[in-house]
């Protein structure tokens, strides 16, 4: 032990008299091992770490699939899966989304909710802390009790369990609390109550595909089991009810794999992209752990001639690298720690709240480990080289002892070119989604001027739908509270200073929020059993605020859908009269769509890229907004300028006429239109950050090499100029020893770039193919930088006189 805490002060002594040494490998292992802590950090939040419910490896997600959509189910076929999978399954749940707007004590205050069966309680093993659960005599009867979140039941009821058998205020109606879920329990994302759903009433729907659906395997039922199971059902599905399940199919995953699939592919990219980082910074400190030998041959050599031994030597050189491990360590801590911070902050949304990421005593393990590797393996080779230095040798040589031997100048070229073919690796990829990402930002959205359009979510409370009510008298009723609260919100709306118009719907255009979809059938144009038409509803001057181009007839007008429980007429896109009229007239075509009867085309219009710029045109139905099934709207004001300068008359009109109707995400179009591309200007910006921090690590350790044959051939240099050599003869000298590394690293680079770019496009959905300019600039930027980490050693040692420097040698 003695002789270890001998070794660190020794150790401490050498790195404070070499600052420049120690902040360089300091710096080199907060950048490579920060970096990669913090988004392992994030990966191990989202793909490794088990969601917070109970045997939740036997939970899974059972997805409709009918090419060209997937998605949730309809009420009667749920019905049959539970009822034919027999015991493969120990509960089926599903849930819907139920946006609820909580009123009285604590005001007005908007609550994701989602309608939920009996059996969602029973595939999470019953998380209630509370109270009871939904059962199956509250759905059936279609009584309105509400389970709350703990973080509800906390912020807004002040953990009160008096509040149980309590009646709170939801959407205008009055509904008692009969649970409180565990605070552990948070499903579906950003859930704060759960109702019961409407199944009593739509037990026999196959046409609204609105279910999402979760399952509890049963112990001894394997996933390729269920597959099986469900396979079977859907076949039976598709043969008996054509007009609906032709060509269905059941996906079954594991629920922790589909909650992650979205975001899979970015944090392995950028988990890879963090490693290549690492290994560039092990290659740096590698390099600076050779000139460091370099440096101390003389000193070790001393020790040496005084009786050290090989073994002490090799400890007093790693104990540097503990010293320097730690500090590491520390540094990268802080610096992952930032990066994190400014992720969540980047992206919150793309982050699950069940297991939020937060560097704990794992992660800051693993980088000490990751230090310590890094440092023992990088001064491991050094340090055996000095200690076989000769003595007699060294302490003759004085400071031409100070001189790497031939294979320790090969190793450290050999760092280098790897350092910048990695370098130039991570610039190529980070070039291609910057490529991607330009060309999306190229695409028409459909839409004209989205910076002047502000646009904002509310929610409308609609009449419960009890059981015994058929559809249509319910949508009469939904017509009757709807209709003329649209109509005096519209009319306020337009009476702001500065709009220009302003529209309503049930999603916002390109938002990527989709909307309704289902079957149809067109009078006089056969069409397949599987084909499958979007709806939106849709205010009379949404076209003419979001700048939607008219092709031919008319769009609605405020007549339309006036006193009619379902919309008798329609407009449909570009789209639509393309694939499914043969690009012919559509105007007065019957269309049966939504609830089946005929409807009437109006109009067409162009189309507009719902999903996102990297997402196909879809066919779609545009129906009058007062025939909306639904209470959760969008609104949208065009203005003669800026668009958020009408926030505050917006806000001000909603608070004084509607103080029961909060209004969420508010944002002008443009950053609306952008969220489709979200994750991918995230994954931009960090891979680009990754290959900037590359850029750097490479054009130091190809400094560090340069600046070191340039003090080598000093006496070279020196000679050169006193027979006479100009300043661009020993430029194009130096220029050429630093080539050599250059031109090899780039060429290596490249290739690797190429791999990578086929490995991306192959492995993550939508990145184009790497081009021809993407790798002529990032070979060229790098050259330049490359060229210029040469010349600046040699203008230094120039300015050495040639008498100086063969005196000094």
């Amino acid at each position: 032990m003695n002789a270890l805490l001998h070794d660190l002060r020794h150790a401490l002594r050498c790195l404070r008299a070499q600052p420049g040494f120690c902040l360089t490998a300091v710096l080199t292992l907060m950048l490579g091992i920060g970096a990669l802590t913090a988004i392992f950090t994030v990966y191990d939040a989202v793909l490794l770490k088990p969601l917070p419910f109970a045997q939740v490896d036997r939970i899974v997600r059972i997805t409709r699939v009918q090419p060209p959509v997937s998605g949730p189910i309809s009420p009667a076929a749920l019905r049959e899966w539970r009822e034919r999978s027999g015991s493969a399954f120990d509960a089926f749940g599903a849930f819907v989304e139920q946006t609820a707007t909580l009123t009285g004590t604590g005001g007005a205050e908007r609550a994701v909710g989602y309608r939920v069966t009996p059996g969602f309680w029973d595939v999470f093993s019953q998380p209630i802390a509370l109270g009871r659960s939904i059962s199956v005599e509250d759905e059936t009867r279609g009584e309105r009790v509400v389970v709350l979140s703990d973080g509800l039941w906390r912020n807004r009821y002040g953990a009160d369990p008096g509040v149980i058998g309590c009646d709170i205020a939801i959407n205008g109606e009055s509904w008692r609390v009969i649970g409180v879920a565990a605070p552990t329990f948070q499903y579906p994302a950003h859930a704060r109550l759960w109702l019961p759903t409407l199944l009593a009433v739509h037990s026999e729907d196959r046409g609204n595909n609105s279910l999402a659906v979760v399952a509890r395997l049963a112990p001894a039922v394997s996933l390729a089991q269920a597959r099986e199971v469900m396979r079977g059902i859907t076949d039976w599905q598709a043969r008996s009810f054509p007009e609906h399940h032709a060509n269905l199919s059941a996906r079954i995953e594991r629920l922790g794999t589909w909650l992650s699939s979205n975001l899979r592919d970015t944090l392995s990219m950028l988990l890879s992209a963090g490693l290549l980082v690492l290994l560039i910074a092990c290659a740096n400190l590698a390099s600076l752990m050779l000139t460091r030998s370099q440096t101390r041959s003389q000193e070790l050599a001393v020790r040496s001639a005084l009786g050290a031994g090989r073994a002490q030597l090799i400890r007093t050189v790693l104990a540097e690298a503990l010293l320097l491990a730690f500090a590491g360590a520390l540094a990268a801590a802080l610096f992952a720690r930032l990066l994190l911070a400014g992720l969540l902050r980047l992206a919150p949304e793309l982050l699950p709240e069940w297991n939020v990421p937060t560097l704990d005593y794992r992660a800051l393990l693993a980088m000490l480990a990751v230090a310590m590797s890094t440092l023992l393996l990088s001064g491991l080779l050094p340090a055996w080289w000095a200690s076989r230095t000769d003595p007699a040798q060294a302490l003759r040589g004085g400071t031409r002892g100070q001189t790497l031997t031939r294979s320790q100048a090969r190793a450290r070229g050999a760092l280098v070119m790897v350092e910048i073919a990695l370098a130039v690796c991570l610039l190529s990829g980070a070039g291609q989604l910057i490529d991607t990402l330009r060309q999306l930002g190229q695409v028409d959205s459909g839409l004209r001027d989205p910076e002047r359009i502000l646009s904002a979510r509310f929610d409308v409370a609609l009449p419960t739908q009890t059981p015994g009510t058929d559809d249509l008298a319910w949508l009469t009723r939904v017509n009757a509270v709807l209709a003329p609260q649209v109509d005096d919100l519209l009319a306020r709306l337009a009476a702001l200073p500065g709009a220009e118009s302003v529209a309503l719907s049930d999603v916002l255009p390109a938002s990527g929020e989709g909307g309704w979809n289902g079957g149809l059938e067109i009078e006089g144009h056969p069409v397949a059993d599987d084909a499958l038409v979007d709806f939106h509803f849709v205010s009379p001057d949404y076209f003419r605020t979001f700048g939607i181009a008219l092709k031919a007839g008319r769009v609605l007008d405020i007549s339309d859908g006036k006193g009619a429980a379902v919309p008798g007429v329609g407009v449909v896109n570009q789209a639509f009269v393309d694939r499914y009229l043969g690009g012919g007239d559509a105007l007065g075509a019957q269309v049966h769509a939504y609830d089946g009867s005929a409807k009437t085309i109006v109009g067409v219009v162009g189309n507009v890229r719902q999903l996102g710029p990297d997402q196909p045109e879809r066919p779609e139905i545009y129906f009058p907004i007062r025939n909306a099934p639904m209470g959760n709207l969008a609104l949208a004001i065009r203005s003669g300028g800026d668009a958020n300068a009408l926030q505050p008359a917006l806000r001000r009109l909603m608070r004084e006429s509607f103080p029961d109707i909060p209004l969420y995400r508010i944002a002008a179009m443009d950053e609306v239109t952008g969220a489709p591309v979200q994750m991918r200007r995230v994954s931009m910006g960090l891979n680009s950050a990754f290959a900037a921090t590359a850029l750097i690590l490479a054009s130091i350790g190809l400094y560090g090499v340069i600046t070191w044959i340039a003090a080598q051939r000093r006496r070279e240099i020196g000679i050169r100029q006193s027979f006479g050599a100009t300043r661009t003869h020993i430029h194009r000298l130096m220029l050429r020893s630093g080539l050599g590394l250059i031109v090899p690293g780039v060429a290596a680079g490249l290739l690797g770039a190429f791999a990578l770019s086929r490995l991306l496009a192959s492995q993550a959905s939508g990145i184009g193919a790497l081009n021809l300019r993407v790798l002529v600039l990032v070979a060229f930027g790098f050259g330049v930088i490359a060229i210029v980490a040469c010349l600046v050693p040699t203008w230094r040692a120039l300015r050495i006189s040639p008498t100086q420097a063969l005196r000094n040698d």
